[in-house]
């Protein structure tokens, strides 16, 4: 099966969107033909940033909002195709000692 058309003009979300990996693979969601919106809260800690989109930037559609937003997600995920979520901490340490911020 050829997967490379699979997500053109798919409606794809991704949570973390503006960190290494999100970013990442939004580029390739982008090269896809897939419709692409980033929901990133680019607190500083967690690694978000805008340069990571550089080259794309007109390409997709970024929202600043965090995850624990039960309110913004609601709205952002309606109606999608598929949600990527990458959003989370970077630091282990913090993790453990706050493990609700993660979930």
């Amino acid at each position: 099966m050829d997967y490379s058309t699979a997500l053109t003009n798919k409606d794809c979300l991704i949570t973390g969107g503006l960190g290494f990996i999100g970013s990442n693979l939004a580029r390739r969601l982008v090269e896809l033909g897939a419709r692409v919106t980033l929901v990133d809260s680019l607190i500083p800690e967690y690694g978000g940033n805008q340069f990571n989109i550089a080259g794309i930037e007109e390409r997709v559609r970024v929202n600043i909002a965090d995850v624990r937003d039960e309110y913004s997600m609601d709205y952002l995920v309606q109606g999608r195709d598929f949600l990527f979520n990458l959003a989370g901490q970077t630091s282990h340490l913090d993790s453990m000692r706050d493990p609700y911020t993660d979930l």
